[in-house]
C-alpha cells in the first residue's frame, strides 16, 4: 500500500505520520519530570489536575503529569475519567486558537490508550465517535482506536467488530447527493468535484490508513480463515472491508478507461483498488468467497439464518457479510480487472467463475439505482470474455441463475430510466445468447419469448433469431435443425407471426412485433429460394394464420382511426375514443395529464403511419408468396 499512497494528495500522506503508533506523542524537549510532586499531596485527583492544566493551557505540564511513572497507578484507576476529559478537548476542533489544545489532547489520548485498560478506553472512544459529527474529531479518535485495537489481540474479535460497526455507522451516516446514484457518463466525470463525495473519499482513505497496521498484524498470524469461519479477528476485518464496498462505493464509478495511464487514476478508483488488494492479501485466495455464492442466493433467508446460528459462519451471514458487498467485491475483481494474477490459484475453470459471478451480476442488476445496474452490465460484459474459447452447452441452462439473470436484464432494457443502461443491456443480451452452442441459443431465444411481454424487446429477440438463420444459410452445409425445418416453423407460427386476438388485435400496441414478423418472413422468402429451411412448405399456413387476418385488421384499424381523427378535429369530446392512452409512471412520479387536442392528432397520425408501414410490408410479403407460386411452390 505504500507505493499506492504516493498518488494520494499531500494532506492524506501526512496522515501516515499521525497514524504511526511509534511516533512520539508530544514534544517533550524538556526532559525533567516532576519526580517529587504527588497528586495526593495537593488533595487533588489526577482528573482534576489534568482538567485544571488544560483549562490554563499548560499543555506541557499535562503531558508531564500523565507520563510520570508515579501517577501510573492512579491513571489506571481514573482511566475512564481522564479519557473523557481529554476527549472533551477534541470537541471544538483544531481551528485557530484551539489547535494546540486539540493536538495535545489527541497525543495524550494515544498515550493513555497505550498504557491503560484497552477495553475501558474502547467503550469511551466508541461513544465519542457515535456522538461526533466532525471529521477532524473522528480522525483523531481513529488514531486512538487504532492503538486500542492493536492491543486487544486475537481474543477480542467481538470488540474489534463493535469498533468497525461504529466506524461504518459514521461513514454511512453521510448521505450522498441524489444525482450520484443516477448519474450518466458526463456527470460521472465531475462527481469527485462534489464536496460531499470528496468528504466521503477522504474518510475512506483515512480508514484505510487506520486499517493498515491492523491488517498487517492480522496477516502475521498463521492463516486459518477457512478452517475457522466464526468471529475471528481476521474474519471480522475481512467482513468490515467488504462492507466498506457495500456503502457509498456501490454508487460511485471506479471504472478506469482502457486508454488512460495508471497515473491518472481517480480517487474513487484508487480507494477501490486499495480495498481489493487488502482483501486479497487477507484471503490469500482472492476468489475463495465464490463458494458461498449459490448457497446463499438459493437458500431461503429464514433457513439460512438458522443454519448460520448453528454453524457460526460469518461469510454466510447477511448481517456480517452482505450479498451486495460480495457482489461489489467480485465486480471489482473481474469487471474492473483487479484480480491479482500472482495470488489467484489456477484451479478455477472459467465456466465456474462465470456461473458464480453471474449470481452477483443478478443481485446488482436487480438494484433500483441505475449506477448499480450499470456496474452489473459492465460486470456481465467482462464475464463474456472468459468464455470465448469455452462456450456454454444447452444443458447448462438447467441452472436457475441463467433464467433469473435474463429476466432481470430484460427488465432493465424495458424499464430502466437510463438510456445508457438500456442500450448496453441490449448489446449484452445478444452477446449472452451468442455464447451458447446452436441448441442453447435456440433455447434461450424461445424461453425469452415466454418470459418477456414487451413487444419491442420481443421484436429485437426475433431479429437475433433471424440473424442466426441467415448465418446458417451462409454456410455451405445443411442448416442446423434448430434454425430450419420443424423448429423454425414452430418459432414463426407460435411466437413471431401471431395476432393475439385475431383481426381484433390492437395493432398500435403490437406494431413493433408485427413489423419485425413481416420483415423476417420477407427476408426468409427472398433469401431461401432453394427452400433449405423448408419455409416454403408452410407458406399456406402463414397466409391463413397471419397474413390474411393481418390484412383485415389493418383495414379495420385504419377505418376506425380515420373516424376517430375526424371526431377530434370536429371537437366532439363526447365521442368514444378509438384507443386508450396508458402511461407507466416510474419512481412514484405524478400522473401525467391527458393529451390535448393537438397531441391527440399527433398520436393518431403516428398510428396511421404505422398502419401504412404494415400495409407496405404486407404487400411486399404477398408479392414474394405469389412469386413463389409462379415457379411452382405452394
Amino acid at each position: 500500500m505504500m507505493s499506492i499512497l504516493l498518488n494520494y494528495p499531500n494532506w492524506l500522506v501526512s496522515f501516515r505520520r499521525v497514524f504511526d503508533v511509534s511516533a512520539p506523542f508530544v514534544n517533550n524537549s524538556e526532559q525533567s519530570i516532576l519526580k517529587h510532586r504527588h497528586i495526593g499531596q495537593c488533595e487533588m485527583s489526577l482528573v482534576e489536575a489534568v482538567q485544571e492544566k488544560l483549562q490554563a493551557a499548560r499543555f506541557k505540564d499535562v503531558a508531564k503529569l500523565l507520563r510520570d511513572e508515579t501517577n501510573r497507578a492512579q491513571l489506571q484507576d481514573e482511566c475512564m475519567d481522564v479519557v473523557s476529559v481529554l476527549a472533551d478537548g477534541l470537541v471544538e476542533g483544531n481551528e485557530g486558537e484551539h489547535f494546540d489544545r486539540f493536538t495535545c489532547c489527541e497525543d495524550l489520548l494515544k498515550l493513555v490508550a497505550g498504557v491503560c485498560s484497552p477495553q475501558e478506553i474502547l467503550l469511551e472512544v466508541l461513544d465519542r465517535i457515535e456522538s461526533t459529527k466532525n471529521d477532524e474529531v473522528f480522525t483523531s479518535l481513529l488514531k486512538v482506536l487504532q492503538v486500542v485495537l492493536l492491543r486487544l489481540g486475537e481474543q477480542k474479535a467481538r470488540s474489534l467488530e463493535c469498533g468497525f460497526n461504529t466506524i461504518l455507522s459514521y461513514i454511512n451516516g453521510i448521505k450522498l447527493p441524489d444525482y450520484v446514484a443516477s448519474a450518466e457518463a458526463k456527470e460521472e466525470r465531475l462527481i469527485e468535484c462534489d464536496e460531499v463525495v470528496r468528504r466521503i473519499l477522504q474518510l475512506y482513505m483515512t480508514v484505510l490508513l487506520f486499517l493498515e497496521p491492523i491488517v498487517k498484524d492480522s496477516c502475521a498470524v498463521p492463516a486459518d480463515t477457512f478452517k475457522n469461519m466464526g468471529v475471528t479477528r481476521k474474519n471480522v476485518i475481512i467482513c468490515f472491508m467488504l462492507r466498506l464496498l457495500d456503502g457509498h462505493l456501490l454508487y460511485l464509478n471506479a471504472r478506469q478507461s482502457r486508454g488512460e495511464a495508471k497515473a491518472s487514476k481517480t480517487y474513487i478508483r484508487q480507494t477501490a483498488e486499495d480495498i481489493v488488494l487488502a482483501l486479497a492479501k487477507l484471503l490469500g485466495d482472492p476468489l475463495r468467497l465464490l463458494q458461498y455464492t449459490e448457497e446463499r442466493i438459493r437458500t431461503p433467508r429464514k433457513e439460512r439464518q438458522a443454519k448460520d446460528s448453528s454453524h457460526n459462519n460469518v461469510f454466510a451471514s447477511e448481517a456480517k457479510c452482505p450479498l451486495l458487498a460480495l457482489a461489489m467485491y467480485h465486480y471489482l475483481l473481474v469487471g474492473e480487472d483487479l484480480l491479482p494474477s500472482t495470488s489467484c490459484p489456477k484451479v478455477y475453470s472459467n465456466k465456474y467463475i462465470y456461473e458464480m459471478c453471474l449470481h452477483y451480476c443478478t443481485q446488482l442488476i436487480k438494484h433500483e439505482k441505475t449506477a448499480v445496474q450499470y456496474k452489473a452490465i459492465l460486470f456481465a460484459g467482462q464475464l463474456q470474455n472468459l468464455l470465448q474459447k469455452e462456450p456454454f452447452q444447452a444443458i447448462d441452462l438447467e441452472r436457475p441463475v441463467h433464467k433469473t439473470f435474463l429476466e432481470s436484464l430484460s427488465n432493465v432494457i424495458v424499464y430502466s430510466g437510463s438510456e445508457r443502461n438500456r442500450k448496453q443491456s441490449s448489446v449484452l443480451i445478444r452477446q449472452y445468447i451468442m455464447q451458447f452452442d446452436p441448441e442453447g441459443r435456440y433455447m434461450v431465444i424461445t424461453n425469452l419469448f415466454k418470459v418477456v411481454s414487451h413487444n419491442g424487446l420481443q421484436s429485437y429477440i426475433a431479429t437475433i433469431y433471424k440473424d442466426l438463420v441467415n448465418a446458417e444459410l451462409a454456410s455451405d452445409g445443411e442448416p442446423s435443425p434448430w434454425y430450419s425445418g420443424k423448429r423454425l416453423k414452430e418459432f414463426l407460427l407460435k411466437q413471431v407471426c401471431v395476432l393475439k386476438k385475431g383481426v381484433e388485435t390492437d395493432l398500435t400496441e403490437s406494431a413493433d412485433m408485427i413489423i419485425s414478423a413481416l420483415n423476417i418472413v420477407r427476408f426468409l422468402l427472398l433469401r431461401d429460394k432453394s427452400n433449405r429451411t423448408s419455409i416454403w412448405d408452410y407458406v399456406g399456413e402463414l397466409n391463413k394464420q397471419f397474413l390474411h387476418p393481418l390484412r383485415k385488421s389493418i383495414d379495420l384499424s385504419r377505418a376506425h382511426f380515420e373516424e376517430e381523427k375526424k371526431s377530434v378535429e370536429e371537437g366532439r369530446e363526447d365521442a368514444k375514443p378509438g384507443f386508450e392512452v396508458s402511461v407507466d409512471v416510474l419512481n412514484g412520479g405524478d400522473q401525467l395529464a391527458m393529451p390535448n387536442r393537438d397531441r391527440k392528432l399527433q398520436m393518431l397520425a403516428a398510428a396511421m403511419n404505422s398502419f401504412d408501414l404494415m400495409d407496405c410490408l404486407l404487400a411486399r410479403v404477398t408479392e414474394c408468396v405469389d412469386g413463389g407460386r409462379i415457379v411452382g411452390r405452394e
